[in-house]
Order: C-alpha cells, then structure tokens, then sequence
C-alpha cells in the first residue's frame, strides 16, 4: 500500500466516542509502538503484549486522558483489528470468532501489514504516521489545557492563554490573512510551525503584542512547545541527523541513538551512578527520565556519551530541567526559575537538591548559564 494510504487511515482511526470525547486508546497504541521500533525494542514485525508496551502506551495515555478514561491497553492491542492495518496471532486452536477481547491465552502477539512496519523504522516517514494520528485528536482544548497545568501555569494563567488560543488570536490571524483554520484545529507542529514563521514575519504582531502586554506571543509559543511535546520532533531530527550522518558505522549509530533516547548503556551508566532519582531518590527506574544536562545538540561527541553529562529524574523535574524552570547551583541546591507558575504543583520545592561530584560542575554550569531561566 501507498504511504498515503497509511496516513489517511492513521488520521481517520475508528474510535469509541464517550461524551463527546474520542478515547485516546487507539492513538497512544500506536505512538507506543512508534516508539518501541525506534528505541530498538521492536525489531521485527511481531508486537508482544509484554511490560515494555504496557509502560510506553501508560506514558502516552496520561497525557491524553480524561479524567473518566481508564487505563487499559489491553482494549486497543485487541480492537485494533477493526483497522485493515493491524492484526492478531491467535494461539494455536483458538478459534478467532469466539474471543472478545485480548487474554494471553487466546492471542499470541499482533503484526502489522509489512509496508507499515517499514514506514514506522523509518524517522522521516514515521513523523508524518505522528502527525496524522494527531488529527484524532478531537479536543485539542482539552489536552492543551491540562499540558499548561502540568507545565507549572496557574489557573488564571491557564484560562487566559485559552481564551486567547481559542477566541482572540484566531481572530486576530484572519484578520491578518493569515489562515482562517482555528489555532485548535491545527494539529500538525510542521503546520502551525509553517503559521509561525508567517506571524512572526508579520509586523503587526508588535503592535498587538503591545496591547496584550506580549501575551500573544506567550500563547503562540505556548502552543508550539505544546505541539513539540506531542510529537517529539526535536528527538526525532536528532535521531534522523544520526542515522544520516555516512561518517558513523551501524554500531556507532545504534549507540548514539539509544544515548539520545535515554537507553541502552548510557541509561544503565545513570542508573548505577544515581541509584534513583538524582533529586528524590524515587528508586522505581521506570519511572526516570535519563536525560543530559547540556542539550545534546550543543554538545561534542564525547560529552553526548559522558554519564557526568547526565541525570536520572522523575517527569515532572526532568521536563522542568530541560526547559530551563529549575537548575542546580555549585552546591546541588535547586534554582528555581521565577517565571515558573505554581513549581509545588509540580512537586518542586525549594530545600530540593542533588548530591554533585567534581566532574557534573561544568556541565551544569553550562545549563546554569545557557538555559536557566532565572539569570
């Protein structure tokens, strides 16, 4: 089949509808599969219902529930049959017409047709998989809303920044002749990216901003790190430059790859450094975030693979530490950024700190100097 053919299905999932509200079930299956053949863990066309899955799909789900969903992917490893695309190994004997629903007993492990599998290990063709899945995404309003209540926003904040996303600046970019599309249909980052760069080039941004004290621009940044999280994107141009790059072998790219992601020897190098949570000591490693200090981009090939570039923290005070809301003095005292809405939602507080050896200094003098949002 054409790869068209797999992004218009991917687009058009049929979903269970609740309320109004399309379950995220189907959609986080799929980006949890996605995610698996790029860490490695699915190298061939056989999908095991197995831990892994269970956790990669958990991951996605809690950022696309509502609060009446319930998190079960054993429903949608099992209706995914209903699409053309997706199919199940039935355990030898078992009559397909008399299941109902997954059980180890009665389904061996699903696959996918073969020109889908392809398309899913390459990064270029499985951005767009990404992206058409977003279309699914009926209630943008809703998942953009709780994101800015993950991200530390506090509820005035968050009920202005939605007025304006919904109302005000889509009002205002038909004004412009920029799109008549609402912001909140537009679930492509490379879409509302393509919009950006427009509305950045128009002057009058200025003036509106002017108005609103910047808040435009706040929204339309917001937006777009929104649309980043979902997507992955910058994760996802790391790994395709790595895989491009002709001067690597194929071992040296499987291991940059699985660095960049977090994974293989670089996270177990975290894990048994920080034995837990760099920063609460949490000891659940499935829970951690193996992540550097200084982005990967701006560093060399040798601190890419430095475990002292490194930290192993629950979610919350990773995100919180990449985009620069919290860092850590000389000390291994937290920094918190003042611009960060409401950080004890987050669980971040102020006696927090990390127990540092001489050789994470420099790198968190980097971050300290070059994304700390509290110089």
């Amino acid at each position: 089949m054409p790869f068209t053919f797999y992004t218009d299905k991917f687009s058009n999932l049929n979903m269970d509808i609740k309320g109004g509200h399309k379950r995220p079930h189907k959609v986080c299956m799929l980006l949890a599969v996605m995610e698996l053949i790029e860490f490695g863990v699915i190298t061939s066309n056989r999908i095991e219902f197995d831990s892994q899955l269970k956790a990669t799909f958990t991951s996605y789900f809690n950022q696309r529930r509502r609060d009446n969903d319930r998190d079960t992917p054993e429903n949608p490893f099992y209706h995914l049959k209903s699409e053309s695309f997706w199919h199940l190994a039935y355990q030898p004997g078992v009559d397909p017409a008399m299941v109902s629903g997954y059980s180890k007993k009665n389904v061996s492990h699903a696959f996918l047709d073969e020109a889908l599998f392809t398309f899913m290990k390459s990064p270029i063709t499985r951005n767009d998989l990404k992206d058409a899945l977003n279309q699914n995404l009926s209630d943008l309003a809703f998942l953009y809303r709780q994101w800015l209540g993950d991200t530390g926003h506090l509820p005035e904040t968050i009920e202005h920044y939605c007025r304006v996303i919904e109302h005000d600046l889509p009002v205002w970019l038909q004004q412009q002749e920029l799109t008549d599309v609402p912001v909140l249909e537009i679930k492509s980052f490379r879409a509302f990216h393509e919009l950006v760069v427009k509305i950045n080039q128009n002057r009058k941004l200025q003036v509106q901003d002017s108005r609103t004290h910047g808040v435009f621009s706040q929204v339309i940044e917001s937006y777009l790190a929104f649309l980043k999280d979902f997507t992955q994107v910058d994760l996802q141009k790391d790994v395709s430059d790595i895989i491009d790059n002709q001067s690597l072998t194929e071992t040296e790219k499987q291991i940059l790859v699985n660095t960049r992601m977090g994974q293989g020897t670089y996270r177990r190098q975290l894990i048994d450094l920080w034995q837990g949570c760099a920063v609460t000591g949490y000891r659940n490693t499935q829970m951690l975030v193996a992540s550097h200090i200084k982005p990967w981009r701006k560093s060399t090939p040798d601190e890419k693979l430095d475990k002292f570039n490194g930290l192993l923290l629950v979610a919350n005070l990773d995100k919180a530490f990449d985009r620069g809301f919290i860092s850590f003095d000389s000390h291994g005292k937290i920094l918190i950024a003042r611009c960060l809405e409401s950080p004890e939602v987050l669980g971040i507080r102020e006696e927090m700190s990390v127990a540092l050896l001489p050789e994470h200094q420099t790198y968190l003098g980097y971050h300290r100097g070059e994304l700390f949002k509290g110089r």
